[in-house]
């Protein structure tokens, strides 16, 4: 198919004047340099990097800064569900094997909360290490082991719940890690039941 030729007169005339060379130079001349891309690249990555930072020094002294941590919650759990699994273990020979994998796991899901707890809140952690946490007291385990692992199965399931809820309402980090932790909970109530 032909082109029609442009009207005389026209923009379109003059470029088609134009060899082919003259056309293409006003369109390469709108491209930025490769140097000004990678400026521009990095200069966003650095304010997508540091803007949640640079914003969070903003809003220190808000109200909602001064409630509690939301891990707080899961951290305790974890401790209290560590040391229940713990006595299971010790009380019922026959539940030994998973009492004692779900309290290494909660333990280490509380030592990960607690960390990262630290790291966010380092002003809040005692100074002094003269200062021991608060003992950790588990509810009362029955001498039946059946009972003892219904309750087990019943805390893995609040315990993945309470993951489960918070993982929506935090950002990155903090949600991924909840989410492992919901899923290693759902693992132990699969184990149990």
């Amino acid at each position: 198919m032909r082109a029609r030729p442009a009207p005389s007169g026209s923009r379109c005339a003059s470029l088609q004047q134009n060899s082919g060379l003259a056309r293409w130079s006003t369109v390469f001349q709108a491209r930025p340099s490769r140097r000004r891309v990678l400026a521009a690249g990095a200069s966003t990555a650095a304010l997508l990097l540091a803007g949640p930072t640079a914003l969070a020094g903003c809003t220190a002294s808000s109200p909602a800064s001064q409630a509690p941590d939301p891990l707080e919650a899961p951290a305790r759990r974890a401790e209290v569900d560590a040391a229940l699994a713990t006595v299971v273990a010790g009380m019922h020979p026959t539940l030994a094997a998973a009492a004692n994998a779900l309290a290494a796991d909660r333990a280490a899901h509380a030592k990960t909360l607690r960390a990262e707890l630290h790291r966010a809140h380092p002003d809040l952690v005692p100074s002094s290490a003269a200062q021991p946490a608060p003992p950790v007291v588990p509810p009362p385990v029955s001498p039946d082991a059946t009972t003892a692992q219904a309750a087990l199965t019943q805390t893995m399931r609040a315990a993945q719940d309470e993951a489960a809820e918070l993982v929506i309402t935090l950002p990155g980090y903090r949600a991924a890690m909840l989410a492992s932790i919901a899923a290693c909970c759902a693992t132990h109530t699969a184990l149990l039941t």
